[in-house]
C-alpha cells in the first residue's frame, strides 16, 4: 500500500492506495500554523488512516506529499512557499521519514494534481497536455510525450505567474501583474468589489449584507443574470483566456484541463476562453485543443500524491 497527502492552506486531505493508487481509505484534518504542528499532523494522519486499514505505519511502502510552492523533488525540500510561511528551504520528506520510518516524495502541489487528474477516464486518452489549476491561485502542470513534466527540480509550470500586464497588480511573488492576480477566485473576489459601487442594485449586495463575498455566490448570481456578477466573470474569464493563449502557444497541446474550485463554474468561463483563443491562439496550433473540467476532485491531489510515490518506488 501507499499514501498520499495533499497540503493545503486549510486543510490536509490524505488518501491511502493500492498498487493501482486506487483509494483504499482516506481522511482529512486542518493545516496547523507552524511546520513542526504540520509534520506531527501528517504523521498523525498516515498513522490514522493505516489504521483504519488495519495495517501498521511501517507497512506502507512510501508516501507522497504535494505541497504548494517551490520545492526540490529531489532533496525533499520545501524552498519557500505562499501558503506556509514556516517553510523556508524546510527538509519536509526528511522530518516526515524520521516520524513514520517509512520512505517520502515530495512533489509540487500541482504536479499532484496533474498526476491525479491522468487517473480519471476522459483524461487517458491524451499524451500531450496541460492543467491549470483554479483556485485561491492558479497552478499548472504538464504531461508531454505521456509523462509528467517537473522541471530540474519539481517545479515547474507556475502558469498563475506569468506576466499578463507589467505595470499591474502587485502579487505576493514579488512580480506584478501575474495571472492569478486577474483570473483566480481570490481575483474574481476582487474584481467584484471593485465594481460594486458601479452596481448598487446588484443581487450581490443584497448577499452581502448576511453573507461573506465569495466566488461561490459571485458564480450563482451570474446563473441568475446579475449584471455586476456576469461582468466580473466575464473579466477574469478573459484574462484567464490570454493565459490560456501563451499555453498554446507554447506548448500545442492537445488538451488543456481545469481543475480548482473556479473551474465549477466552466459554463460561464469556457465559453469566454475559447472566444479568446480563436482570436488570437496561432493559425495551426489553437484548431484542435480540447477545453476539460475535471470531475471528482476532491481526493484527486492525494491520489495523484500516491501515483507519484508509486511511480518513484517501482521506476528508481
Amino acid at each position: 500500500m501507499f499514501a498520499g497527502i495533499d497540503i493545503g492552506g486549510t486543510g490536509i486531505k490524505g488518501v491511502i492506495t493500492d498498487n493501482n493508487a486506487s483509494i483504499i481509505t482516506s481522511d482529512d484534518i486542518p493545516t496547523p500554523g507552524t511546520a513542526r504542528e504540520i509534520d506531527l499532523a501528517i504523521a498523525g494522519l498516515l498513522n490514522s488512516m493505516t489504521q483504519q486499514c488495519g495495517i501498521k505505519l511501517n507497512k506502507l511502502k512510501a508516501a507522497g506529499i504535494g505541497a504548494a510552492g517551490s520545492i526540490d523533488n529531489l532533496k525533499g525540500i520545501a524552498i519557500h512557499s505562499p501558503n506556509i510561511p514556516s517553510w523556508n528551504n524546510y527538509p519536509l520528506a526528511a522530518k516526515i521519514e524520521s516520524l513514520t520510518g517509512i520512505p517520502v516524495v515530495l512533489e509540487n502541489d500541482a504536479t499532484v494534481a496533474t498526476a491525479g487528474a491522468w487517473l480519471q477516464d476522459n483524461i487517458k486518452g491524451y499524451n500531450n497536455w496541460i492543467m491549470v489549476t483554479l483556485g485561491t491561485g492558479i497552478g499548472g502542470g504538464a504531461v508531454i510525450d505521456n509523462r509528467i513534466y517537473t522541471g530540474q527540480s519539481g517545479s515547474s509550470l507556475e502558469v498563475g505567474h506569468m506576466t499578463i500586464d507589467i505595470n499591474g497588480r502587485e502579487c505576493p511573488c514579488g512580480n506584478r501583474g501575474c495571472l492569478e492576480r486577474y483570473a483566480s477566485a481570490t481575483a474574481l473576489v476582487e474584481t467584484t468589489k471593485e465594481y460594486l459601487k458601479i452596481f448598487p442594485d446588484s443581487s450581490l449586495s443584497k448577499r452581502m449584507i448576511n453573507e461573506k463575498l465569495s466566488s461561490k455566490m459571485i458564480y450563482e448570481e451570474a446563473s441568475n443574470n446579475d449584471a455586476l456578477a456576469l461582468k466580473s466573470i466575464n473579466e477574469i474569464s478573459t484574462y484567464l483566456g490570454y493565459g490560456v493563449v501563451n499555453i498554446i502557444n507554447i506548448f500545442n497541446p492537445e488538451a488543456v484541463v481545469f481543475g480548482g474550485g473556479l473551474s465549477q463554474g466552466h459554463k460561464l468561463i469556457f465559453p469566454v476562453v475559447k472566444t479568446i483563443v480563436k482570436e488570437h491562439a496561432m493559425k495551426g496550433m489553437k484548431e484542435n485543443v480540447k477545453f476539460i473540467h475535471l470531475r471528482r476532485q476532491s481526493r484527486m491531489s492525494a491520489m495523484g500524491a500516491a501515483k507519484m510515490a508509486i511511480e518513484r518506488i517501482h521506476f528508481t
